[in-house]
């Protein structure tokens, strides 16, 4: 079965991607003020089309708020969107939730992460955590039920947290022919390490579960800041 595996500097640049996303998160969540603005968290999910995104900024920037980090995906005819907003407590966040909850064919949900006790306090310290082992995940082969499942069970026994995840499929052969699925990503471990970690072991654990799925499962690990090219994405191929 052929199988095509990114270079060890481009998985190291989708490793750089993550770290400076969240490292950006972090800065942003801790710089808000409590007194003089809320954190707010969209979540937007519905059917793709023209000015959606200009959209919901929208009616955010007419409460007076601002778009921070952000993160949005096409599935299919379907589009999903979350991003971190910051707005004046001065302004009416129930305003805005219903303006929202207004827009066709979208489903959208407000997350006040100024409710969570100490969230500023925390932010960063919850959003950036020290990672003692970062690596890049691919998966290649026949689709079948639970193959997502199977891998991302078999990763999280080792202490193993994925921070970014994209799946694909495509038929190979029209009319009910075969279908190959694609999963890549990046995992990381939490410093400092369980003393039983063994990156050999579980890259060796991971290559034998692909066997019995039909499927090429690899795991390389990377170093986070050996490489600041920063244009490939996890998204893109």
């Amino acid at each position: 079965m052929s199988f095509l595996l990114s270079s060890r500097a481009s998985s190291s640049s989708l490793v750089c991607r993550s770290l400076m996303l969240r490292q950006t998160v972090a800065r942003q969540f801790s710089s808000s003020s409590k007194s003089s603005s809320n954190l707010l968290i969209i979540n937007a999910v519905g059917q793709d089309r023209l000015g959606l995104v200009s959209e919901i900024t929208g009616h955010v920037v007419d409460h007076g708020g601002s778009v921070g980090d952000s993160q949005a995906a096409k599935l299919g005819p379907y589009f999903s969107l979350m991003m971190l907003v910051d707005v004046p407590t001065s302004n009416n966040l129930e305003a805005l939730k219903q303006r929202l909850a207004t827009m066709q064919h979208m489903n959208a949900t407000v997350f006040q992460a100024d409710q969570v006790q100490d969230f500023h306090a925390e932010a960063a310290r919850l959003v950036t955590p020290q990672a003692g082992y970062t690596g890049y995940f691919s998966l290649e082969g026949a689709d079948h039920p639970g193959i997502v499942h199977k891998l991302t069970t078999a990763m999280a026994s080792h202490g193993l947290s994925i921070d970014k995840l994209h799946t694909t499929d495509q038929e190979i052969a029209p009319y009910g022919g075969a279908v190959l699925f694609k999963m890549k990503g990046i995992v990381t471990a939490a410093a400092p390490l369980a003393q039983k970690f063994d990156a050999a072991a579980v890259q060796k654990e991971l290559e034998e579960l692909g066997d019995s799925l039909n499927c090429q499962v690899t795991l390389e690990e990377v170093d986070p800041l050996a490489d600041a090219d920063y244009e490939s994405s996890i998204y893109a191929g």
